[in-house]
Parts: structure tokens; C-alpha cells; sequence
């Protein structure tokens, strides 16, 4: 059944209330603690109606950004209590223009997470996952000549070895923060030559997970996103971790 023009527009008006409000406290516009404006000022600001506004709100809440109290207003939330692998909110906080602290965080998350991946995919007793992962390789050698498309090759490839892993929280969170990884990667990882130096590391990876020789799996991804930790890092300040 078709919604009425007025529900299509009301359901509009609060997802842009969702998203430009979630931006200014994912960014700091909006600080942790910070009472935001009324709402009265909010929906003149944002040029809705009050519900469409209570419903962006309670959204936000839902994702851990606000909560409201009758008599002190609605408040930011601290960031420990943001749901942070929310897909928005990972949206909102790692933009190509991220801050130094955010780029640190999702580059010290890869290499956290993905050696142990190599290393479980190789043990891994799922043989055409493995195999997948070879397959995902070619597609990487195939687009060397080609930025754009050695991107996607790239994602692709490191998603086959989650899903070689055999572990459906590391390919959750994988897939959760993988639009992220794309959003700060760095200008210079375009270039044609860039991209054809990162491929014997990654063939080392692919070849030792269809092998089922998990140490040199885990070494060669670890040198990978240890190499990659420095690219994202490159004239990054070193700035302390959020609290």
C-alpha cells in the first residue's frame, strides 16, 4: 500500500533531522554533555514539523548520541555510550576529512583484526572459501593499471578472507567499518605504482591461505596493514585515543 504524500514527506524531513543533527555531535560540533537547543529553535533551525523532529531525536537515542530528560532537556551522550559500528554513525565520523585521532583508531582496528583473520582462513577447513580467496587475488593482479577498480579488487579481497575465517563476528565488524576504510584512504594509494608494490604481499596472503599455512598467512597480512597503518598515518599528528 502506497504511503500518503504528507507520511513519504514527514518520514523525509526526520531522516534529515537524523542525519545533519548525528554529523554536528559525531564531528563535535556538538559536544558530549552539550544540552542541544530547544525545540522549539530545533524546528525552526531545521524547518520541520515537532514530530518529525521527536522522531529524528528518538532515532538518535536509539544509536546511543542523545538522552532525554523532562527536566534537564536532551543532552549528548558520551561517546562511550555511542553505538559506534552503527553504519551512521561510522558514516558520519570517518569522512575523507576524519580527524588525525578517528584515522588512527580504523587504522590500529586493521591491524588489531586482520592478521588473525589471515590466520584463521588458512586454518580454515572451508576449501572453496580458500580457493575464493585466490580467485579474489587474480581479480587484484587483473586491475593493478586501474585505481578505481584495484579499490574495489582490494575490498574484495580482504572480504574473502573474513569469509574464509569461518567467524561471523569478524565479518560483521568487517563489513560494518569497510565503507569507513574507503573514506580515509589516502590520495597517494590511487597511484598505478603504489598499487602494484602492495601485490607480492598480498599474493604471499592469498597463497599461504589456500596452502593452509597459517604463521606466514598471519606475518604477510600483518605486514600488509602495517604498511597501510603508515600510509593512513602519514603527517598525522600522534594524537591520544578518544576516552
Amino acid at each position: 500500500m502506497t504511503e500518503a504524500p504528507e507520511q513519504q514527506g514527514g518520514r523525509a524531513r526526520h531522516v534529515r533531522v537524523v542525519h545533519e543533527l548525528g554529523a554536528e555531535i559525531v564531528r563535535g560540533a556538538l559536544e558530549p554533555g552539550v544540552v542541544i537547543p530547544t525545540e522549539e529553535d530545533l524546528v525552526e533551525h531545521y524547518q520541520v514539523g515537532r514530530s518529525a523532529l521527536r522522531e529524528g531525536v528518538k532515532v538518535l537515542s536509539g544509536k546511543g548520541l542523545l538522552e532525554s530528560r523532562t527536566s534537564a532537556g536532551t543532552r549528548v551522550r558520551p561517546r562511550q555510550s555511542w553505538n559506534l559500528l552503527d553504519p551512521d554513525v561510522l558514516r558520519w565520523r570517518f569522512t575523507p576529512q576524519a580527524s588525525p585521532a578517528d584515522i588512527k583508531v580504523l587504522a590500529d582496528l586493521r591491524v588489531a583484526l586482520e592478521p588473525g583473520a589471515a590466520r584463521l582462513a588458512a586454518e580454515s577447513k572451508n576449501i572453496a572459501a580458500r580457493r575464493a580467496v585466490s580467485l579474489a587475488m587474480a581479480d587484484l593482479w587483473a586491475t593493478a593499471d586501474d585505481p578505481e577498480s584495484f579499490i574495489e579488487a582490494d575490498l574484495a579481497f580482504h572480504r574473502s578472507i573474513f569469509v574464509a575465517s569461518g567467524n561471523d563476528l569478524l565479518l560483521y565488524v568487517h563489513d560494518v567499518v569497510s565503507g569507513a576504510l574507503s573514506a580515509i584512504r589516502p590520495i597517494h594509494t590511487l597511484s598505478v605504482g603504489h598499487n602494484k608494490e602492495t601485490l607480492p604481499n598480498h599474493e604471499i596472503v592469498a597463497t599461504s591461505i589456500v596452502r593452509g599455512h597459517h604463521r606466514r598467512a598471519e606475518s604477510a597480512m600483518r605486514d600488509i596493514v602495517e604498511v597501510a597503518r603508515e600510509d593512513a598515518l602519514i603527517g598525522v599528528p600522534d594524537t591520544p585515543g578518544q576516552p
